[in-house]
């Protein structure tokens, strides 16, 4: 999605089990490892508490408030437990109503606040907003209540401090198992020293006020761009701006740029027969270039396609006749621009192949090498480290149910400009 009070100390790092491989020193500071949830490979989600009751949530890098499904809302549909106010003893009335606005839809609703706890870390008096009236079609049979905003600053005009400034968590890392089903997982604090991660990992600088938003340049199937300037080729020249977003299911491009890239690819077949001679898409973030194999951005549509309209008209690399169990690329169109060029979103595909980890403090991004597992490894890996890294990795397409997907989204503040042009 793209929109918009002390940890626990410790004197060690606490180290999870088995999942990450780099070196970890001690660090004076809370950490906790949070498992994400998978739903049909396009809703990953947490369990946290609000007010004393769990909810799930989607932890959103792509937008800075924290938004919960409420009881308030006697016309929503609630798949899953809604936070009800009543039934809290924290809850704090502030009554201000507003209207978000997301790439499914609008949703009105009101600020108050409430203590938040996930694992260790607590928020007294944070402020949130209860969804009470909605016009989100993912919403109403989504199996999460609640857009968790990790965003690196304030929300657009509001100087309630975010759920990471109050957790005081300055540092935090996602990523997403490959094998379909499989979880992710969000790390609370630093997990590497900073040393190790200026060494071994690709940085990216964030230039966005409010979005984790870098650089990119040069995106091409099948040929590296670093040294080539041909024709066809998105975000050449001044570039465009990149959102890394946890939150989005696919990757999301502008129109010309997706036609672009339209022409650089052979027809994909319906049974994905010829992923193995598909190229891989490679581009640059911020100088460094990084790359995504066909098994990022092909996915299998499932579900009752025909029933998707809002979703399958956001879709463009779409054939004529909608089945089930057909492949093509996982891209989205969104025609959005900024100070800083054309906008695109690198969703949840990215996060299945590059450990990200987000710091709000030196507004910086670094990447570092995923494994299947989830395990981060050098990001300038040897060839011969990296096969052995990808060594039974799956090979397939990502089964998608495109009804399930979660489209970008923008705060009310951002969507609401009629000329598309968006402050990051």
């Amino acid at each position: 999605l793209v929109a918009g009070s002390l940890a626990v100390s410790c004197s060690a790092l606490k180290i999870p089990s088995g999942k990450i491989a780099t070196p970890i020193s001690t660090v004076g500071s809370a950490v906790h490892r949070q498992t994400l949830h998978n739903y049909m490979n396009v809703q990953y989600y947490g369990d946290f508490t609000i007010g004393g009751q769990e909810i799930q949530g989607i932890f959103d890098t792509g937008s800075f408030e924290l938004l919960v499904r409420s009881t308030r809302c006697s016309a929503c549909a609630h798949p899953t437990p809604a936070y009800d106010h009543s039934l809290s003893k924290s809850y704090e009335k502030n009554g201000t109503l507003t209207k978000h606005v997301f790439g499914s839809g609008p949703c009105i609703s009101m600020k108050g606040y409430e203590e938040i706890d996930v694992g260790p870390l607590k928020s007294h008096g944070q402020s949130f907003w209860e969804i009470v009236e909605h016009k989100i079609q993912v919403l109403d049979t989504a199996n999460f209540a609640a857009i968790v905003g990790i965003g690196p600053n304030f929300a657009y005009g509001n100087q309630d401090k975010t759920l990471l400034m109050n957790f005081g968590v300055k540092e935090f890392s996602i990523c997403l198992q490959r094998t379909s089903g499989s979880d992710g997982f969000m790390t609370w604090g630093p997990e590497v020293t900073a040393d190790y991660k200026e060494k071994n990992y690709a940085r990216a600088n964030v230039i966005g006020k409010h979005h984790w938003v870098t650089r990119m340049h040069n995106v091409s199937f099948g040929k590296s761009p670093l040294n080539d300037n041909y024709a066809n080729v998105p975000c050449t020249g001044g570039g465009c701006a990149a959102i890394i977003d946890s939150g989005t299911s696919l990757i999301a491009a502008p129109g010309l740029a997706l036609q672009q890239l339209s022409t650089q690819i052979e027809p994909i077949m319906e049974d994905c027969s010829n992923m193995h001679l598909l190229p891989t898409l490679h581009f640059i973030i911020d100088g460094t270039e990084l790359t995504l194999p066909p098994e990022a951005y092909v996915m299998r549509v499932t579900g009752e396609v025909v029933e998707a309209d809002s979703i399958w008209d956001i879709l463009w690399f779409k054939p004529k006749v909608r089945k089930v169990n057909m492949c093509m690329p996982a891209f989205m169109q969104m025609d959005m621009h900024s100070q800083h060029g054309p906008i695109w979103i690198l969703g949840m595909p990215f996060f299945r192949f590059y450990h990200t980890t987000f710091n709000r403090e030196t507004k910086t991004m670094h990447f570092a090498r995923a494994a299947p597992d989830c395990s981060a490894h050098p990001f300038h890996s040897s060839d011969e480290a990296l096969i052995a890294l990808n060594a039974g990795a799956p090979k397939g397409p990502m089964d998608i149910d495109v009804r399930k997907i979660v489209p970008p989204a923008f705060s009310s503040q951002i969507d609401d400009s009629t000329d598309n042009n968006v402050d990051l």
